[in-house]
């Protein structure tokens, strides 16, 4: 090793060499784990024995019970469900009729001549829409100020 050693300079980072773990002697698992116990009981003996086991009928009640448990928690979900469609259904309803009513109450020129078009800014044509014009009429913007005066 090119460097050699400090022998003032502690060789471990913490406050005590390693092999200093009096307090963890024999109560605890080991030198690196001193704060884990140790075992008292071999790995293999905590398996549980035939005793444990619960008899068929009580199995089978508590498998009845979860199923009447199951049951009613299915009812609760379609309930929420049911709900959850219907206010989806009330949605798109009002959607619909607030989109109808927008078109009603809109206001339009119709542009016949298409040179009015070539002449337009691209501001203006961003603004121009193609409209369906088989549905409910909006008004022309000329009906609608004659209706003012």
């Amino acid at each position: 090793h090119p460097r050699a050693r400090n022998p003032a300079r502690p060789r471990w980072p913490c406050a005590w060499p390693p092999n200093a773990f009096s307090h963890a002697v024999g109560a605890s698992m080991g030198k690196v784990r001193s704060w884990k116990s140790a075992a008292t009981v071999k790995g293999s003996a905590s398996t549980v024995g035939p005793a444990a086991h619960t008899s068929w009928a009580k199995r089978s009640q508590e498998r009845a019970e979860r199923a009447v448990a199951q049951a009613a928690q299915r009812e609760v979900d379609e309930q929420i469900r049911q709900q959850k469609k219907l206010a989806q259904e009330r949605r798109e309803e009002k959607e619909k009729r607030k989109e109808e009513n927008k078109a009603k109450g809109l206001q339009y020129q119709v542009i016949s001549d298409s040179r009015k078009l070539k002449k337009m800014s691209r501001k203006q044509l961003k603004l121009i829409r193609k409209a369906d014009t088989t549905g409910p009429k909006p008004l022309l913007a000329a009906e609608s100020k004659k209706r003012r005066k």
